[in-house]
């Protein structure tokens, strides 16, 4: 399953607060984008004769969403001397 949501705390000195971005929106914003890649790069394949590795480059954009659903639970943390910024991925 992919992730949904994607949390972002920042906490600074003088300052703190939230962010959740519901992760759906973004997936539908890229959709199309994924789409039209997608058939540019078949009619690339179809019109030239590609060598093997390219073909290859076309199985990593479809595994594309394995690797987003890998990253579920995924949280980073980066600290400085004045703030924190934790990015969480649910």
């Amino acid at each position: 399953m992919l992730p949904m949501l994607l949390r972002i705390r920042i906490r600074d000195d003088k300052t703190s607060f939230g962010l959740f971005i519901p992760l759906i929106f973004v997936y539908l914003l890229m959709l199309p984008l994924y789409l039209l890649f997608s058939l540019v790069y078949g009619v690339v394949l179809l019109c030239t004769s590609p060598k093997a590795q390219t073909r290859l480059y076309m199985g990593l954009v479809f595994k594309l969403p394995l690797l987003l659903a890998a990253a579920r639970g995924t949280e980073i943390n980066v600290h400085s001397d004045k703030s924190k910024v934790i990015l969480y991925i649910k």
